[in-house]
């Protein structure tokens, strides 16, 4: 006889909607797109942000969330219950999943660092001559 195990469940729902938003939200929403915002238009990239968001990326992450509700289970066997052959998809994703937590522990890495640095009296921002190429070469370390 097989025993089940209990998959765990979020402690309340505000756990839930504070890891939805964080997974949602990262770097590029917060830092990298209003830079590019300034530099190329300002508000004329609000508009097709603002499109794909309602009519992409919220359906999206709807229909994510309804599928794990459903299946109550990880993305090879959501995927999987659909049809066998989608499991492939379901494994894609962990494997971007994945990738995008090696991408944001270097830049978390990288912000940690610069906090640390920045508290020291022989920083690179501190000086009036700074420029972009010293930030790439204290970020890079060429």
């Amino acid at each position: 006889m097989t025993d089940v195990v209990k998959r765990e469940e979020w402690s309340s729902r505000w756990a839930f909607y504070f890891a939805a938003i964080g997974a949602a939200v990262g770097f590029g929403n917060v830092w990298r797109f209003p830079s590019l915002c300034v530099d190329y238009g300002g508000g004329a990239f609000f508009i097709p942000y603002l499109l794909a968001l309602f009519f992409v990326g919220l359906p999206i992450l709807i229909l994510e969330i309804g599928f794990g509700q459903f299946f109550q289970t990880g993305d090879v066997n959501v995927f999987g219950g659909f049809h066998p052959r989608f499991r492939g998809v379901g494994v894609a994703s962990v494997c971007c999943g994945f990738m995008l937590v090696v991408y944001y522990s270097m830049l978390i890495a990288w912000v940690v660092h610069a906090f640390f640095d920045s508290f020291g009296s022989d920083d690179p921002w501190g000086k009036a001559d700074t420029t972009g190429e010293v930030a790439v070469d204290y970020f890079i370390g060429t």
